[in-house]
């Protein structure tokens, strides 16, 4: 069994994320983004994610494909 829930995107924004949340991204060609929130648009259509290892910021718009990895409940 998973220990991971895999939400897609639904709608046109990402949810509600702090910053500093840390974070899993995942696109259906089975690419992965781990870091942290660095920041967010207001409208929530994209967010800056501090990459884990100190590989520096990515800028990802909702509408490339990715959805989020959250720890199951």
């Amino acid at each position: 069994m998973s220990t991971l829930q895999t939400t897609r995107p639904q709608g046109q924004v990402w949810p509600e994320l702090s910053r500093h949340q840390n974070v899993v991204l995942q696109d259906a060609r089975g690419n992965r983004i781990e870091g942290t929130i660095d920041g967010m648009t207001d409208d929530r259509s994209t967010l800056w994610i501090q990459l884990k290892g100190g590989l520096g910021r990515q800028l990802i718009h909702h509408p490339d494909g990715y959805w989020l990895e959250t720890p199951a409940a």
